[in-house]
């Protein structure tokens, strides 16, 4: 976290997020908005880092989480979504 500095620059976690280059692109026309991808800009590695925090995370959910958890509960809507690669 030592590349961000100081993150009170940014107004909200949404700016930080897009620094860091994992907001959606965005592209509009006519009033409509369409999400792409993640943007993959920013600091490459801190990305990577907070990439495998995450992988992290669900690999010790699936197996010890509480199954009334917050993150199970997401799991378990998002379980089409493949998350490892």
């Amino acid at each position: 976290m030592a590349t961000v500095g100081n993150a009170t620059e940014f107004k909200n976690g949404r700016q930080l997020a897009a620094w860091f280059g994992l907001v959606p692109k965005q592209r509009s026309s006519g009033g409509k908005q369409t999400l792409l991808g993640i943007s993959k800009r920013g600091d490459t590695y801190l990305r990577t880092l907070l990439i495998h925090g995450e992988r992290a995370v669900i690999r010790f959910a699936e197996n010890k989480a509480e199954p009334e958890s917050w993150l199970r509960k997401l799991m378990a809507v998002n379980s089409g979504v493949k998350i490892y690669h």
